[in-house]
């Protein structure tokens, strides 16, 4: 399963094609492109936070990472926790 909950403010989803959705009319179509597994994300304030899951590859354009496992391309954002394996072209380690 790509997607595992996607919370909006205090709104839970987990139906895949309503997460994907709320994603598209958000402007995160990076993150649908990105190949992923079981990931538990929010959207605060515009702003995607990873909480958990396995990005395996596709371009991180801006967000804040917090847990899970890490392969892709870091673009942009705060890496504030997990395993990063992937590739780190601008943003803050924490």
């Amino acid at each position: 399963m790509r997607f595992k909950e996607l919370f909006i403010g205090d709104v839970k989803i987990t139906d895949q094609k309503k997460i994907v959705d709320a994603l598209e009319k958000r402007g995160f179509d990076w993150l649908i492109d990105s190949e992923i597994d079981n990931a538990s994300i929010e959207i605060k304030k515009d702003t995607l936070i990873w909480n958990d899951g396995d990005f395996y590859s596709g371009n991180w354009q801006y967000g804040i990472f917090k847990s899970g496992n890490f392969y892709g391309t870091f673009e942009n954002g705060i890496f504030d926790g997990g395993n990063f394996k992937g590739k780190f072209i601008s943003g803050i380690k924490v």
